[in-house]
Protein backbone atom coordinates (compact mmCIF):
# COMPACT_ATOMS: atom_id res chain seq x y z
CA UNK A 1 0.00 0.00 0.00
CA UNK A 2 1.58 3.36 -1.05
CA UNK A 3 1.86 5.70 2.53
CA UNK A 4 0.84 9.17 0.62
CA UNK A 5 2.27 12.26 3.19
CA UNK A 6 0.73 15.77 2.13
CA UNK A 7 2.76 18.49 1.07
CA UNK A 8 3.49 21.32 3.80
CA UNK A 9 4.19 24.68 1.16
CA UNK A 10 7.42 26.01 1.99
CA UNK A 11 6.95 29.47 4.19
CA UNK A 12 8.48 32.34 1.91
CA UNK A 13 10.08 34.97 4.52
CA UNK A 14 9.19 38.14 4.00
CA UNK A 15 11.75 40.75 3.72
CA UNK A 16 10.50 42.26 7.43
CA UNK A 17 11.74 38.87 8.79
CA UNK A 18 14.76 39.50 7.23
CA UNK A 19 15.36 42.80 8.46
CA UNK A 20 14.28 41.86 12.14
CA UNK A 21 16.31 38.77 12.43
CA UNK A 22 19.29 41.19 11.42
CA UNK A 23 18.49 43.62 13.84
CA UNK A 24 18.43 40.60 16.65
CA UNK A 25 21.57 39.76 15.52
CA UNK A 26 22.79 43.05 15.33
CA UNK A 27 22.07 43.97 19.21
CA UNK A 28 23.10 40.56 20.22
CA UNK A 29 26.78 40.64 18.96
CA UNK A 30 26.93 44.72 20.20
CA UNK A 31 25.29 43.78 23.91
CA UNK A 32 27.67 41.55 23.64
CA UNK A 33 30.67 43.54 22.62
CA UNK A 34 29.78 46.65 25.32
CA UNK A 35 29.04 43.40 28.06
CA UNK A 36 32.92 42.62 27.54
CA UNK A 37 34.30 46.26 27.13
CA UNK A 38 32.69 46.85 30.52
CA UNK A 39 33.66 43.61 32.10
CA UNK A 40 37.81 44.70 30.59
CA UNK A 41 37.23 48.04 31.79
CA UNK A 42 36.46 46.98 35.27
CA UNK A 43 39.02 44.07 35.48
CA UNK A 44 41.64 47.03 34.52
CA UNK A 45 39.91 49.49 37.03
CA UNK A 46 40.89 46.82 39.71
CA UNK A 47 44.07 46.29 38.58
CA UNK A 48 44.66 49.96 38.91
CA UNK A 49 43.28 49.75 42.52
CA UNK A 50 45.49 47.03 43.34
CA UNK A 51 48.99 48.47 42.40
CA UNK A 52 48.08 51.92 43.05
CA UNK A 53 47.30 50.59 46.63
CA UNK A 54 50.70 48.99 46.10
CA UNK A 55 51.99 52.03 45.11
CA UNK A 56 51.38 53.72 48.66
CA UNK A 57 52.09 50.67 50.26
CA UNK A 58 55.47 51.15 49.23
CA UNK A 59 55.67 54.84 50.06
CA UNK A 60 55.26 53.86 53.19
CA UNK A 61 58.07 51.38 53.44
CA UNK A 62 59.77 54.18 51.81
CA UNK A 63 58.77 56.27 54.88
CA UNK A 64 60.08 53.94 57.32
CA UNK A 65 63.38 54.02 55.89
CA UNK A 66 63.64 57.92 55.77
CA UNK A 67 63.57 57.64 59.80
CA UNK A 68 66.90 55.64 60.21
CA UNK A 69 68.81 57.60 57.15
CA UNK A 70 67.84 60.88 58.59
CA UNK A 71 68.85 59.64 62.33
CA UNK A 72 72.01 58.35 61.05
CA UNK A 73 73.00 61.45 59.28
CA UNK A 74 72.14 63.74 62.32
CA UNK A 75 74.82 61.52 63.95
CA UNK A 76 77.12 61.94 61.41
CA UNK A 77 76.90 65.78 61.71
CA UNK A 78 77.84 65.59 65.56
CA UNK A 79 80.45 63.01 64.30
CA UNK A 80 82.20 65.25 61.77
CA UNK A 81 82.22 68.43 64.74
CA UNK A 82 83.38 65.95 66.95
CA UNK A 83 86.86 65.30 64.73
CA UNK A 84 87.05 68.59 63.78
CA UNK A 85 87.33 69.79 67.43
CA UNK A 86 89.85 66.63 68.24
CA UNK A 87 91.90 67.71 65.05
CA UNK A 88 92.57 71.21 66.29
CA UNK A 89 93.01 70.08 69.72
CA UNK A 90 95.41 68.32 71.91
CA UNK A 91 95.69 64.73 70.76
CA UNK A 92 97.56 63.22 73.73
CA UNK A 93 94.61 63.55 75.70
CA UNK A 94 92.53 62.00 73.30
CA UNK A 95 91.11 58.27 74.14
CA UNK A 96 92.50 55.60 71.09
CA UNK A 97 89.48 53.24 71.28
CA UNK A 98 86.82 56.35 70.65
CA UNK A 99 88.88 57.79 68.26
CA UNK A 100 89.02 55.28 66.39
CA UNK A 101 85.32 53.78 66.35
CA UNK A 102 84.65 57.61 65.76
CA UNK A 103 86.31 57.66 62.40
CA UNK A 104 84.82 54.19 61.28
CA UNK A 105 81.36 55.93 61.68
CA UNK A 106 82.02 58.94 60.27
CA UNK A 107 83.27 57.50 56.85
CA UNK A 108 80.26 54.63 56.86
CA UNK A 109 77.29 55.29 55.23
CA UNK A 110 74.04 53.57 54.41
CA UNK A 111 72.70 53.82 50.53
CA UNK A 112 68.69 54.55 50.54
CA UNK A 113 67.14 51.69 48.54
CA UNK A 114 63.47 52.72 46.95
CA UNK A 115 60.70 50.55 46.76
CA UNK A 116 60.22 51.80 43.42
CA UNK A 117 58.74 48.79 41.36
CA UNK A 118 55.06 49.30 41.82
CA UNK A 119 56.16 53.25 40.56
CA UNK A 120 57.94 52.43 37.80
CA UNK A 121 54.87 49.80 36.57
CA UNK A 122 52.19 52.15 37.48
CA UNK A 123 54.01 54.76 35.60
CA UNK A 124 54.53 52.29 32.31
CA UNK A 125 51.25 51.58 32.42
CA UNK A 126 50.17 54.92 31.73
CA UNK A 127 48.26 55.85 35.15
CA UNK A 128 50.23 58.50 36.81
CA UNK A 129 49.29 59.90 33.29
CA UNK A 130 45.52 59.62 33.25
CA UNK A 131 44.07 63.12 33.42
CA UNK A 132 42.10 62.12 36.64
CA UNK A 133 45.52 61.54 38.33
CA UNK A 134 47.58 64.75 37.47
CA UNK A 135 47.34 65.36 41.31
CA UNK A 136 49.32 61.94 42.06
CA UNK A 137 51.69 62.20 39.03
CA UNK A 138 52.72 65.87 40.38
CA UNK A 139 53.39 64.24 44.09
CA UNK A 140 55.38 61.48 42.58
CA UNK A 141 57.30 63.42 39.79
CA UNK A 142 58.57 65.60 42.98
CA UNK A 143 59.20 62.85 44.92
CA UNK A 144 61.10 61.55 42.01
CA UNK A 145 62.91 64.84 41.68
CA UNK A 146 64.54 64.86 45.57
CA UNK A 147 65.02 60.98 45.18
CA UNK A 148 67.77 61.85 41.96
CA UNK A 149 69.47 64.66 44.20
CA UNK A 150 69.05 62.26 47.36
CA UNK A 151 71.44 60.03 44.93
CA UNK A 152 73.30 62.31 43.46
CA UNK A 153 74.61 63.12 47.23
CA UNK A 154 75.59 59.91 48.29
CA UNK A 155 77.58 59.90 45.26
CA UNK A 156 79.28 63.37 46.30
CA UNK A 157 79.67 62.03 49.71
CA UNK A 158 80.98 58.54 48.37
CA UNK A 159 83.79 60.31 46.53
CA UNK A 160 84.52 62.94 49.75
CA UNK A 161 85.21 59.43 51.35
CA UNK A 162 87.61 58.38 49.04
CA UNK A 163 89.77 61.45 49.69
CA UNK A 164 89.30 60.86 53.57
CA UNK A 165 91.23 57.54 53.09
CA UNK A 166 93.75 58.72 50.95
CA UNK A 167 94.65 60.84 53.97
CA UNK A 168 94.41 57.87 56.66
CA UNK A 169 98.30 57.14 56.21
CA UNK A 170 99.32 60.56 57.86
CA UNK A 171 96.21 60.69 60.00
CA UNK A 172 95.96 57.48 61.70
CA UNK A 173 98.23 54.65 63.57
CA UNK A 174 98.29 51.62 60.92
CA UNK A 175 98.24 49.00 63.65
CA UNK A 176 95.24 50.16 64.96
CA UNK A 177 93.54 51.15 61.95
CA UNK A 178 93.92 47.75 60.62
CA UNK A 179 91.87 46.12 63.37
CA UNK A 180 89.09 49.01 63.15
CA UNK A 181 88.60 48.41 59.54
CA UNK A 182 87.67 44.76 59.70
CA UNK A 183 84.02 43.32 60.05
CA UNK A 184 83.24 43.06 62.69
CA UNK A 185 85.79 45.86 64.36
CA UNK A 186 88.81 44.05 66.58
CA UNK A 187 88.27 45.16 70.13
CA UNK A 188 91.46 47.27 70.96
CA UNK A 189 92.12 48.98 74.03
CA UNK A 190 91.17 52.17 75.93
CA UNK A 191 94.40 54.90 75.76
CA UNK A 192 95.09 58.01 76.48
CA UNK A 193 97.00 59.57 73.22
CA UNK A 194 96.73 59.00 70.05
CA UNK A 195 99.45 59.65 66.98
CA UNK A 196 100.01 63.46 66.86
CA UNK A 197 97.94 65.14 63.69
CA UNK A 198 100.07 67.72 61.55
CA UNK A 199 98.43 71.02 61.54
CA UNK A 200 98.18 70.17 57.40
CA UNK A 201 96.43 67.14 57.36
CA UNK A 202 93.97 68.22 60.07
CA UNK A 203 93.40 70.74 57.58
CA UNK A 204 92.58 68.80 55.02
CA UNK A 205 90.74 65.96 57.21
CA UNK A 206 88.90 69.34 58.48
CA UNK A 207 88.18 70.01 54.94
CA UNK A 208 86.57 66.93 54.30
CA UNK A 209 84.91 66.86 57.37
CA UNK A 210 82.95 70.10 56.64
CA UNK A 211 81.93 68.56 53.09
CA UNK A 212 80.59 65.24 54.61
CA UNK A 213 78.39 67.98 57.56
CA UNK A 214 77.17 69.92 53.71
CA UNK A 215 76.25 66.09 52.02
CA UNK A 216 74.43 65.06 55.26
CA UNK A 217 72.35 69.01 55.53
CA UNK A 218 71.42 68.00 51.92
CA UNK A 219 70.55 64.30 52.59
CA UNK A 220 68.32 65.66 55.09
CA UNK A 221 66.36 68.12 53.32
CA UNK A 222 65.69 65.85 50.11
CA UNK A 223 64.53 62.83 53.15
CA UNK A 224 62.25 65.60 54.55
CA UNK A 225 60.90 66.88 51.25
CA UNK A 226 60.45 63.27 49.64
CA UNK A 227 58.54 62.51 53.37
CA UNK A 228 56.18 65.50 52.30
CA UNK A 229 55.20 64.35 48.78
CA UNK A 230 55.02 60.38 50.06
CA UNK A 231 52.44 61.29 52.68
CA UNK A 232 50.77 63.64 50.45
CA UNK A 233 50.86 60.62 47.60
CA UNK A 234 49.84 58.25 50.18
CA UNK A 235 47.13 60.49 51.44
CA UNK A 236 45.16 61.21 47.62
CA UNK A 237 45.83 56.94 47.16
CA UNK A 238 43.78 55.89 49.91
CA UNK A 239 41.10 58.84 49.49
CA UNK A 240 41.00 57.84 45.66
CA UNK A 241 41.65 53.89 45.35
CA UNK A 242 40.57 52.59 49.00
Amino acid sequence: MEVHHPHHPTHKKKWSEYIIEFVMLFTAVTLGFFAENVREHMSEKEKKKELLQTVAHDLEADLKQFEFHKSFSQEKIKNCDSLIALNNGDQSKVDQKAFYALILKTIWWWHFNPNEKSRNEAEAKGYLTEKENTELNYYISKFNFFKNDLKDMEAFENEADKTILTLFPEYTDHKLFDKQWRFPAIEIPNKVGIKKIDSETANKMNYQFSMLKLCSDVYIMNIDSMSVYAKKSIDLINKEYK
